[in-house]
């Protein structure tokens, strides 16, 4: 499992989609002729992905034409400037022997032009002309500098001939121009634009813009931009692998490491707050990938049994990204472990304070390079901080000493010290197709689009975006309007959208959808804010299931239907707005009850929750009456019916039934009664695929002895599929 941290070397084990561009580029190259050499740049910082990129270039070109003269010219290797250039030619006339045998003719010229600069007394350095015939006079060195050019221009000039004669292609990459010294750098760029200025040869040249622009300016005392654009003639930004890409192989590195773990051990709302407000701020190349996956892979082969994951992917963060923060915490362990509430108010207090003060120490100095993302993940491995850091989180953990010592948490003052034992795509949305999303398409446009990348599959990749775009800097600089027609399209689709969760590392769905509407919201004036949000709960194209998870944010925020504390900093509504929009959340589930329009969807029942947190006697009322026949009763058991995955020795798709839930509807046994004559009716047949398959699942979970409780209502979705078949052959044969 550990990754070294190298280059692709080939185009299959491409991950970041840049293939096609390899591909692409590549044609280019091999069906363009050109009178003098042609340089393309590629720009990009370090751990961009450059080498990589040269590598599957040099691969298509080599795929598609066996007679290219190839030269992968290392600078690197030579140790001064005149070395450089000597062994440029000296490997470019080798080159060119082993592709082409018969050009010996180029051959010898090639490397006769390496030894008239091996031998020379000035050389082409920095921009100059640099004696190096010792203490002589400066007639002669001059005429003896003439002489050497006329020699020099004078070779270069019979090989451009023999080469044009011999139709050579050669292609050139000359990568980490960007770590060689300035001097150096000076060196390789004169060498291509007037050294080694051949026809058909095209130089593949991968450094850092800015590293390179800077010592361009800084030896030739002018403007490196400028010297940069006489010499490159097709300059590319490498962009960035999106996120999505990054995040995609982070979450590969550490399935292949937990693949075997009992889910029982995952706390997927502490993992995904963790990932949210603190790794996925260090994670920004696959650079980061390997680094981070690697050091928990070493940890984790020794403390999987006596750690909990969640914590140790944490504290593993902070060792990899913040090495400093990470070296103070083994001496605040009795300030960090266990909880603050004491049997006195001074008592606790006190330890608030001691608290605070070790969080200022472990900060102070600015020590931190994220220190938002280090608090964050510290308030999440220790509830204790939350208090002192002032974080408030919508979901995450409470400190409970039993359940933290069960999963050895690194909170509980017993568990600290065994976790410090171990002291880029087909998915990719266009910027132009972003943009006018957020800022300029029409509504109808704005729909148009949403639904068409959604088909694409990359409706996560667009929650992303929009949700980078809403958070972009202090001020957010999405315009009101803008951000009213951007909620209002997505609380409209909402409930049409089914992505599935690829395994334990994914973030609901649900949680996008808040991510991206609370920043939107911020942008929406606090005065108009309250209209707008009446406007889309009373919108019957917004479905009460998307209303509930709004409210529920709403609700938390101040306090309610959770167990945490409000948090003023974070509510976007006042109380007496929640109010009101509690009075029109329970009018349009009581009109999706009237109508009948909550069943007639999949998930036409999912307000039930939040309605009964907001009116309990409501919502008992119509869990009371809402199963009035088979069709009705097969929608309430899908209510009831979870979707997931289990870990045994796979990772496999299950349904898990609440029976609990299920019966405060009706009696299970009732249920499961008239459940199992229904589904040999051809009524059963004409019900959604994924309706059937909940059935099942709960016939099957009811079936089971009720004394296994490591499996009771958790359902295999093979075995659901299996049995499905089996009863719709039946119906069919009925009707046969």
């Amino acid at each position: 499992m550990i990754s070294p941290d190298l280059p692709i070397a080939k185009s299959s084990d491409d991950k970041l989609n840049r293939e096609s561009f390899a591909e692409s580029l590549a044609n280019v190259i091999l069906q363009s002729t050109f009178p003098t050499s042609f340089t393309v740049g590629l720009y990009g910082a370090w751990g961009s992905g450059k080498t990589s990129l040269l590598n599957m270039v040099i691969e298509q070109v080599e795929r598609r034409r066996t007679d290219v003269v190839i030269l992968r010219f290392n600078p690197w290797l030579c140790s001064d400037p005149k070395q450089l250039i000597t062994q440029f030619f000296k490997q470019l006339a080798a080159a060119i022997k082993i592709k082409k045998p018969a050009a010996d003719t180029v051959c010898e010229l090639v490397d006769q032009y390496a030894d008239l600069f091996d031998a020379a007394s000035v050389i082409p350095y920095a921009g100059s002309v640099i004696a190096a015939a010792g203490k002589i006079f400066v007639a002669k060195a001059r005429k003896r500098i003439s002489r050497k050019n006329n020699d020099m221009q004078g070779q270069k000039n019979e090989i451009i001939r023999t080469m044009a004669e011999e139709k050579l292609k050669i292609v050139v990459t000359i990568d980490d121009i960007d770590r060689l010294s300035e001097e150096e750098i000076v060196s390789v760029f004169q060498l291509v634009k007037a050294l080694a200025d051949f026809p058909n040869a095209v130089y593949l040249l991968a450094f850092d813009y800015d590293v390179v622009v800077r010592a361009l300016a800084t030896v030739q005392h002018g403007d490196g931009r400028e010297y940069l654009e006489k010499v490159i003639q097709v300059p590319f930004e490498i962009p960035a692998p999106s996120m999505e890409s990054i995040h995609d192989a982070l979450f590969s590195k550490l399935g292949g490491i937990l693949g075997d773990m009992p889910e029982s051990r995952w706390d997927k709302a502490a993992w995904v707050e963790l990932f949210q407000y603190g790794v996925k701020n260090y994670i920004k190349s696959i650079r980061d990938v390997i680094r981070y996956s690697n050091v928990f892979y070493l940890k984790y082969q020794l403390l999987q049994g006596e750690t909990d994951p969640i914590d140790l992917l944490g504290l593993t963060c902070l060792q990899v990204f913040e090495p400093v923060v990470y070296s103070t915490l083994h001496h605040y362990k009795e300030m960090l472990c266990g909880s603050i509430s004491s049997y006195s108010y001074e008592h606790q207090h006190a330890g608030e304070e001691k608290t605070k003060k070790a969080m200022s120490d472990i900060f102070s100095d600015g020590i931190a390079a994220n220190e938002e993302a280090a608090k964050s993940i510290l308030g999440i491995l220790f509830p204790k901080t939350k208090v002192a850091l002032e974080h408030g989180y919508s979901f995450g953990r409470y400190y409970d000493y039993r359940k933290f010592l069960i999963h050895r948490n690194i909170a509980v003052p017993e568990c600290f010290d065994r976790y410090f034992s171990l002291s880029l795509g087909d998915d990719a949305i266009p910027t132009a197709t972003m943009r006018n999303l957020i800022y300029e398409a029409n509504e109808s446009e704005v729909v148009t689009n949403i639904t068409q990348l959604y088909q694409d599959g990359k409706l996560i990749r667009l929650l992303e975006e929009i949700e980078a775009y809403a958070n972009q800097g202090d001020s957010k600089d999405i315009p009101a309007e803008r951000a009213i027609v951007l909620i209002r399209c997505l609380c409209r689709m909402w409930s049409s959208f089914e992505v599935e969760e690829k395994d334990f590392f994914t973030v609901p769905l649900a949680w996008r959808l808040l991510f991206c509407v609370a920043p939107l919201l911020e942008a929406i004036d606090a005065a108009e804010r309250l209209s707008f949000l009446r406007s889309i709960f009373e919108d019957k194209m917004v479905e009460p299931s998307t209303l509930a998870l709004l409210l529920q944010s709403f609700e938390t925020q101040h306090g309610r239907c959770t167990d945490k504390k409000p948090n003023e900093n974070k509510q976007l509504v006042s109380l007496d707005e929640l109010l009101e929009l509690e009075v029109a959340f329970k009018s349009r589930c009581m009109d999706a009850i009237d109508s009948g329009a909550a069943l007639s969807q999949y998930d036409g029942l999912n307000f039930l929750w939040m309605l009964s947190q907001i009116d309990g006697e409501l919502a008992k009322h119509i869990k009371e009456t809402l199963v009035t026949d088979d069709l009705s009763l097969a929608k309430v058991i899908s209510y009831c019916t979870s979707h997931g995955k289990a870990v045994i020795k796979l990772v496999i798709k299950t349904r898990n039934v609440d029976t609990k839930t299920l019966g405060e509807f009706i009696d299970i046994h009732e249920a499961y009664q008239r459940i199992g004559a229904f589904v040999t009716t051809c009524a059963f047949s004409q019900i959604s695929t994924e309706n059937q398959k909940d059935v099942v699942a709960f016939i099957i979970a009811m079936k089971r002895e009720k004394g296994d409780r490591l499996i009771e209502n958790f359902v295999a979705e093979d075995a659901i599929e299996e049995e499905l078949q089996k009863i719709l052959n039946a119906i069919q044969h009925l009707n046969d």
